[in-house]
């Protein structure tokens, strides 16, 4: 997900210019997106030059064909959730799908801003307006979203239909540190000369918080039992907490941090500055790391991903209904986009992880990062547990610790990441947090 943080008022004025292009022209749209900016297929190009259509064009002529009737479908962009928020609660946008993270999911559904899907969370089941999902959605992403409860004891299912997903951990150099040297959090809490200033982390108040949680609790942490069945559960109360002494030790650990090892806070330039050297270790989602890694290859130059192995955040990005939005069509979107051929156009063109399994996405995998025949070292992964099926798959030895890594991490690797919940009435003393950290 392109998290990008700007500024509140940029993010306003972003916001009212959305707006303004859907009104001022006079043009009455059928169904409005509000999506995350450069989150979505747009047709492919060449040299600049656009020369397929993008999935709104595509779903546009697909609707026309199926029901003889033309829609016309408007496609806006946010940059926070934090901003969509404000823009959705005033009023003052009114979109038919969103696309928000998981905490803000839950956020909305929880103060009743959210439209209900066609699915039964007593049986698990969906309606026939969302087979494509009930067809070829992960079961491992249907598990993760029923088993995250809103206010009421429903699941996120109820309430949204997961988009993309990915992890937290570091872009590194492994010309300038091994594997070992930053698989764990702890290395931002190094006094070892080669870490200092070597380090960027989010200008991102929740997914910053999250690192300075392992290092707190590291003790709590490394004694529980990955193999006890609520080994997730356990670790996930522990990643989420924010009363006043966690918060209060979480400011004391990122402090230290930023004397030592922190080179300063980014927005989304990270993943363009650890290809330029800046620093040597960049905090990044799996998905800006995927970029950072093509990107580097392009100029001869190798990085490398690495999930710490006390464990990290798995982010969802799920489409939402705010209240009153068009539900017909908008499920009729949601639908057509849990295609496999469209899923897997969009995961290609934005780098995340398609929640949507089937033929077409295990091609792609295959074709994207299958080792040949005659390549003598590899490792295999299998993705059954993801794919529902048989889903083995070889990789080279050499790419391991990059591109597929961070793309579909193991089932052992997920069991330690955790989804962010909503900080709910601590949010405000967070924030007051973070404002110290950065000042």
């Amino acid at each position: 997900m392109l998290k990008n943080k700007v500024t509140v008022l940029l993010s306003s004025l972003i916001a009212v210019g959305a707006l303004t292009s859907l009104t001022s022209c006079g043009t009455k749209y059928d169904l409005v997106i509000y999506n995350w900016e450069d989150y979505i297929y747009e047709g492919a190009s060449e040299n600049g030059t656009v020369v397929d259509d993008g999935i709104i064009e595509k779903f546009e002529k697909y609707y026309q064909e199926k029901t003889g009737t033309k829609i016309k479908v408007a496609y806006e962009n946010f940059s926070t959730n934090e901003d969509m928020y404000t823009q959705i609660s005033q009023g003052s946008f009114k979109p038919d799908l969103i696309c928000p993270s998981d905490y803000m999911i839950q956020k909305m559904a929880n103060e009743g801003m959210l439209e209900k899907f066609s699915y039964d969370d007593k049986t698990g089941k969906y309606g026939d307006s969302l087979k494509n999902f009930a067809d070829y959605g992960s079961p491992f992403i249907k598990s993760r979203f029923q088993n995250e409860k809103l206010n009421d004891g429903s699941s996120f299912l109820q309430y949204a239909v997961p988009y993309f997903w990915g992890t937290m951990g570091f872009t590194y150099n492994p010309e300038k540190f091994t594997a070992e040297e930053v698989s764990s959090w702890e290395c931002l809490w190094s006094s070892d000369a080669k870490y200092k200033k070597q380090f960027s982390l989010k200008d991102s108040m929740r997914d910053t918080y999250v690192t300075a949680i392992f290092h707190v609790y590291k003790d709590e942490i490394a004694a529980l039992d990955e193999n006890d069945s609520e080994f997730n559960s356990k670790l996930s109360a522990i990643f989420n907490r924010c009363d006043d002494m966690t918060i209060s030790k979480v400011k004391e650990a990122l402090k230290d941090a930023k004397s030592k090892t922190v080179y300063g806070f980014e927005v989304d330039e990270g993943k363009e500055e650890i290809v330029k050297g800046t620093y040597n270790a960049n905090l990044a989602w799996s998905g800006d790391a995927i970029f950072a890694m093509d990107s580097a290859e392009e100029g001869g130059k190798i990085l490398n991903y690495s999930l710490p192995k006390e464990g990290s955040n798995v982010w969802f990005d799920g489409w939402v209904m705010p209240k009153g939005a068009n539900k017909e069509l908008a499920e009729e979107f949601v639908n057509f986009i849990c295609n496999p051929e469209n899923a897997q156009l969009c995961m290609e063109a934005v780098g995340y992880t398609s929640p949507i399994v089937g033929d077409a996405i295990w091609k792609y995998v295959e074709d994207t990062y299958a080792a040949e025949e005659d390549e003598e070292e590899t490792y295999e992964v299998d993705l059954s547990f993801y794919f529902g099926t048989e889903a083995k798959i070889e990789i080279p030895l050499s790419e391991k610790g990059r591109q597929f890594d961070a793309q579909y991490p193991t089932e052992d690797v997920l069991k330690r990441c955790c989804i962010m919940k909503d900080f709910g009435d601590q949010t405000e003393k967070v924030e007051k947090m973070w404002g110290d950290i950065k000042d």
